[in-house]
């Protein structure tokens, strides 16, 4: 359509521009003959209505003519910014590249996850110092998303361990793009993080369906992001998920062995006290408890070594599935289990492993393996101490409630059952 118009113009000129060149010889012949006919009287007349054609013919000629170098040089400015833009998205596209390939030249030499996310605190540093970015980690040990790298002056609230699914780029799988956060489907790990609206790019690293991680592009509100600002932070995130994910391979691979319980799958007690120790360092709020299997001599005694495997594994399944996403459990010895509970108070711990034993007998109804009760020892980090007090005063309302019989919860302290039989 723009191109019919383009040509009607082109004609329209063209037209007006002959009909000039044409008015102006037949006037100025008009004029002539009636000189050479010696009528005064004519003469004037004939000049009367040749000079005004004239002086039209000329002011449409030159009209045209200004018009046409105008739209010239418009065409030529057009050409030019396409060329210019042209060029500075060659020269973003070609600086991008060098930046990605130093990335992952550098991401190649990292040996451990620590020093893989130190290079891409650098290269952002480096590269990307003014532009909003973020790039949140799933822990290698605990089912939980944090903020690993930002940069940019981009105000965000405080950054909070949470579950990955809170994360609508890493629940689906896939790229998320935002003209403006101000919305109600937006990403809530994103909205709630921000204190202003912004425009925002969200990718999801994701290896081999393992999720990694998720990479935010943060802009000003209301721009929406570009193809080429997408498919950079996709470029991105591809190179340090791919990095990421050999390392914590290799890592488990190495570590399979000494930090997990070969029974159970959970971790063992040093591999436990490692992840409540991290808590500590990290001034986090979180509730441990010790449960351990009521007469679990008993049971190996009286159906045998393998009905106690059997229990052992039975209550493994069922912990995993009772507790949330960021939870801890693991097998710190014989029959006794570890929770670790962040962001968790006594109190609610203590409902949330009523519930567990409520489960766990469901899940005993149902199958022929040996029936068995649970008693557990709880106590909230806010008590203080060290890690071995901590853990100290969890068994000690543990044997508490084996004192009163089993099968309850004790919290430490208190030593109020808070069920029983």
């Amino acid at each position: 359509m723009s191109s019919r118009r383009s040509q009607e113009t082109r004609w329209s000129d063209r037209t007006a521009l002959l009909a000039a060149a044409v008015a102006l010889p037949v006037a100025l012949a008009s004029a002539v003959t009636t000189v050479v006919a010696g009528d005064p009287g004519s003469v004037l007349g004939a000049l009367s209505i040749a000079v005004p054609a004239i002086v039209a013919a000329i002011a449409t000629a030159v009209t045209v003519h200004l018009a046409l170098v105008r739209r010239h040089r418009e065409r030529e400015r057009s050409m030019n910014r396409k060329l210019s833009n042209t060029k500075r998205e060659l020269h973003d596209e070609k600086q991008e590249r060098s930046v990605l390939r130093e990335l992952d030249a550098a991401l190649d030499v990292a040996a451990t996850e620590s020093a893989a996310i130190d290079v891409v605190r650098e290269s952002f540093a480096k590269h990307l110092a003014m532009q909003p970015m973020e790039f949140h980690l799933v822990d290698a040990v605990d089912p939980v998303l944090e903020l690993a790298v930002a940069t940019g002056d981009h105000a965000t609230k405080p950054g909070v361990r949470t579950s990955p699914w809170d994360s609508l780029a890493a629940r689906t799988n896939t790229t998320l793009v935002y003209a403006t956060t101000d919305r109600l489907d937006v990403c809530p790990h994103l909205r709630d993080r921000l204190h202003a609206p912004m425009s925002a790019i969200a990718v999801p690293v994701n290896v081999m369906g393992r999720l990694l991680g998720v990479l935010y592009g943060l802009g000003p509100n209301g721009q929406e992001p570009g193809l080429g600002d997408i498919k950079f932070l996709e470029d991105m995130g591809h190179l340090i998920g791919a990095r990421l994910a050999i390392l914590r391979a290799s890592s488990m691979t190495a570590a399979t062995a000494d930090n997990v319980d070969k029974l159970t799958g959970l971790p063992d007690r040093a591999a436990m006290q490692e992840r409540v120790l991290r808590l500590l360092r990290d001034r986090q709020s979180f509730t441990v408890a010790v449960a351990d299997i009521d007469d679990f001599g008993l049971l190996n005694e009286t159906q045998g070594r393998e009905a106690g495997d059997l229990a052992l594994q039975l209550l493994a399944r069922v912990a995993r599935k009772a507790v949330r996403p960021g939870d801890i459990i693991g097998r710190i010895g014989g029959d006794e289990y570890l929770f670790v509970l962040p962001q968790t108070n006594p109190d609610d711990a203590t409902r949330a492993f009523e519930r567990l034993r409520e489960e766990l007998v469901l899940a005993q109804a149902t199958n022929s393996h040996p029936q068995f009760t649970l008693s557990i020892g709880v106590i909230g980090s806010s008590s203080g101490g060290t890690i071995e007090e901590i853990l100290h005063r969890a068994a000690g309302a543990l044997t508490h409630a084996k004192t009163q019989g089993g099968n309850r919860v004790v919290v430490a302290h208190t030593a109020k059952p808070s069920s029983s039989h």
